[in-house]
């Protein structure tokens, strides 16, 4: 059956809706609500069931209007005449059931419209369910009286396609927030402080260490350009967006304990500047067309920094250098 068109926007402008859930749970409990008012029904259910039986989460609105195990949909004996039918039909995409025995190997099976009317059961439940990565997972409707409509399993059908979906984006969210708070407690472990640009050139802090260092430089009119710059001990190093929907950043590094170390050690602010390019990696050419001066100079400051800080080659010096807290890696 076709779904109409209107029933499509609806749908769509559900899913819309919860576009802006913050969590899995808050996502399918306005889902399970707005599922009972698109399809009139009595209770409803949000279920996921690991493939090998060890995760079972259920959601139900009202509460305690499903069986606690989301495998029992009806407590149904086995010698129950609709048993054997529900275990003889599996297919790839279906709720699955079990008995209350609970030591029967539980299948996927088909229930549709299961009327148990001459039983005295006068419930009828429409689910649909599909197979993910190591899951089987979805929602279940309830109501007493008129059975679902093929129009109505048809429906839920499709929303639970757009819900999926937006379950998919979530959970797409939740993991870039994780991966993002992990870089930025690394970032600011190495001595770095993290904003992020506006179109406007003004940097919003993204971490601690951040907010600290902008106080320092926010009205400096180099924060809007792309080349790294130093203002009062404080390193910045604009970053363009990786991608044309990625933001631009903004790296900071306080300067002023590297310094003072440098000074105690009598290494001059020239020598402290080569110091740091052959830390980004940099040869003594690439650091003195940074700084402005002749290859030959900077060869010097060099072998100057070689000989207070007793090292003997470049992998030493920097070594020595971040032992005694003039760079931070």
């Amino acid at each position: 059956m076709e779904i109409a068109g209107a029933d499509v926007r609806r749908v769509l402008g559900i899913a819309g809706e919860l576009e802006d859930a913050g969590s899995e749970r808050e996502l399918r409990g306005r889902a399970l609500g707005a599922l009972m008012e698109l399809i009139p029904a009595d209770a409803g259910q949000a279920y996921r069931l690991s493939v090998d039986g060890a995760g079972v989460s259920a959601l139900s609105v009202p509460e305690n209007s499903f069986h606690a195990d989301p495998r029992v949909i009806y407590d149904h004996p086995l010698d129950h005449p609709l048993t054997e039918i529900m275990l003889e039909t599996p297919t790839s995409a279906a709720w699955r059931v079990s008995d209350v025995a609970g030591d029967r190997q539980w299948r996927r099976t088909h229930c549709f419209n299961l009327d148990f009317r001459p039983f005295g059961l006068r419930r009828h439940l429409v689910a649909t369910a599909g197979a993910g990565e190591g899951a089987v997972e979805g929602y279940a409707l309830v109501r007493s009286g008129a059975d679902f409509s093929e129009r109505e399993r048809d429906l839920l059908g499709f929303a639970q396609l757009q819900l999926a979906g937006v379950e998919r984006r979530l959970a797409d969210r939740q993991r870039l927030l994780a991966f993002s708070a992990a870089a930025l407690a690394l970032a600011a472990s190495h001595g770095w402080g993290v904003a992020v640009r506006g179109e406007d050139g003004r940097a919003q802090p993204l971490n601690a260490l951040a907010a600290d260092l902008l106080t320092v430089v926010r009205d400096d009119p180099r924060l809007g350009h792309e080349h790294r710059f130093t203002v009062r001990d404080v390193e910045v190093w604009p970053v363009p967006p990786a991608a044309p929907e990625s933001p631009a950043l903004v790296l900071l590094r306080d300067l002023a304990r590297g310094r003072a170390a440098a000074r105690l050690f009598g290494v001059t602010e020239q020598e402290h500047r080569t110091l740091r390019h052959l830390h980004d990696g940099r040869t003594a050419t690439e650091a003195a067309r940074r700084m402005g001066l002749s290859p030959t100079t900077v060869r010097g400051y060099i072998a100057s920094l070689h000989r207070k800080l007793e090292a003997g080659h470049t992998a030493a010096l920097l070594r020595r250098g971040r032992d005694l807290g003039l760079l931070t890696d």
